[in-house]
């Protein structure tokens, strides 16, 4: 059962997100954004059902769609991009890895959505990374930042960068930890999958205030904190 739907997954899946990468970089580009968004959005949660993956999403506290937020999640699986566009109930935008934007028809597509590139190791090109991001939450734009910079290979968290700390205390906006939980199923060089439940919490919002009192390690140390414990909460019971 295991190997039969995998094979599934893979070709289905892939043909599905071919499907929506076409349609990004041809009609997309005549299309606003924001109703852009919404139609990648509701694709995306399509996919997640004819894959048979279950979501569901769990809010400590509700989200104020008329505010621009930073979220900070856990890195386990390439499709945390994906369940970030299809669960963030507000319009987002990554800071993703430069090499992505090489990338055949999926960096054509995500510089349509306006993605935010970022090379990891070049400190001072990094910081103008963050600060393109800035800009977007004056505009009223999310932005969704993986602390942990890279895909977990065994599930578990990864060291925190410090960055992603600094632009939040430097940014005017609220920032909401995140946990992913469930899909270190489909984790980093996983051949061989199977349907498992995913869960999608999102903790309630640390204000830009309380940031401000925060140092950049304190921030730091609140955040892994919090996903910690929500990951430990809400987890699958084994």
């Amino acid at each position: 059962m295991k190997y039969l739907y995998s094979i599934y997954f893979w070709i289905i899946g892939s043909l599905l997100f071919l499907i929506i990468l076409l349609f990004t970089i041809t009609i997309g580009w005549i299309i606003k954004k924001e109703t852009l968004y919404k139609i990648i959005s509701k694709y995306f949660r399509f996919i997640f059902k004819a894959m048979l993956i279950k979501v569901e999403t769990i809010y400590e506290k509700p989200i104020d769609i008329n505010k621009a937020y930073i979220f900070m999640p856990n890195h386990i699986s390439f499709i945390d991009v994906l369940l970030a566009g299809a669960y963030i109930p507000v319009y987002v935008n990554a800071i993703e890895a430069h090499t992505h934007f090489k990338w055949f028809l999926y960096g054509w597509a995500i510089k349509r959505f306006g993605q935010i590139p970022i090379d990891r190791t070049k400190p001072r090109s990094s910081w103008k990374s963050f600060q393109i991001a800035i800009e977007r939450l004056k505009q009223g734009r999310s932005i969704i930042v993986f602390p942990e910079g890279h895909r977990s290979g065994d599930g578990h968290l990864q060291p925190f960068k410090k960055i992603p700390f600094k632009f939040a205390k430097e940014a005017d906006a609220d920032l909401i930890p995140m946990a992913f939980i469930g899909v270190e199923k489909l984790r980093k060089h996983k051949i061989w999958v199977k349907p498992h439940p995913i869960r999608i919490v999102f903790a309630e919002p640390i204000t830009n205030q309380e940031i401000k009192k925060l140092s950049v390690e304190e921030l730091h140390n609140k955040v892994r904190e919090k996903i910690t414990q929500m990951l430990n909460k809400y987890g699958f019971k084994k």
